[in-house]
């Protein structure tokens, strides 16, 4: 999400051009979780827009609860479970997989647990200066923690470099911008699934101009 429903509208389109792109040069079914990222990114940024105008008033009240729910099913059901399963995709054999499948695992947990909150009406949403409080109410501070473990550390633990460097990037960028947030900056959520789809989608180039010269896919042991 973004500081404004015109901020995410204008990011959902840039990143769907992206995912576009991603999808455009995924050239197996191992790599087409990461390929897809960028189009959930697109839709997630989509969806806080509706909430951003449900919350206004622009749109009927129906439709920006049904916003924030889908909003909020992405965030905490979706991507906790997502993102390891698409770095273990890619990652050879080795003690890497066992440790990502553990982190899918945890991951599975805490998207459990969100679930079970949105289908018992806790998830809600609320506007506030600059940025959407999203959360769910009455979740364990352990399904959080897995969660910022799962959808943070998978990247930490790949084996390929580009991932890895991305990884360590992206826990600095969503620290700052949590702090950000807390401390009633205006949110730029939005901006950074932007560069993350930026990211995924050169990655996925290079896999095939790889691929293309004869190089080995990721996920082939050394």
């Amino acid at each position: 999400m973004c500081f404004s429903p015109e901020a995410d509208v204008v990011a959902a389109v840039v990143i769907s051009l992206v995912a576009v792109d991603a999808l455009r040069h995924n050239h197996s079914l191992r790599t087409m979780p990461l390929a897809l990222l960028p189009t959930v990114f697109a839709i997630h940024t989509l969806a806080s827009a509706f909430v951003w105008w449900g919350l206004d008033g622009a749109v009927p009240a129906g439709l920006g609860a049904t916003a924030t729910a889908f909003y909020l099913g992405i965030a905490f059901v979706l991507l906790p479970i997502l993102v390891p399963v698409a770095v273990l995709m890619i990652e050879p054999p080795g003690w890497r997989r066992p440790a990502l499948i553990a982190l899918g695992v945890a991951g599975a947990y805490a998207s459990a647990v969100f679930s079970l909150g949105l289908a018992d009406g806790r998830g809600g949403a609320a506007a506030c200066s600059y940025y959407i409080d999203f959360g769910i109410t009455g979740a364990s501070s352990a399904a959080g923690a897995l969660y910022v473990v799962a959808t943070c550390g998978a990247l930490l633990l790949s084996g390929q470099r580009p991932l890895f460097v991305w990884g360590i990037t992206n826990v600095v960028v969503v620290g700052l911008l949590a702090l950000g947030e807390a401390n009633g900056l205006p949110s730029l959520w939005c901006f950074w699934a932007a560069g993350t789809s930026v990211f995924i989608a050169c990655f996925l180039r290079s896999l095939a101009r790889t691929r293309a010269l004869g190089g080995p896919w990721p996920w082939t042991p050394a």
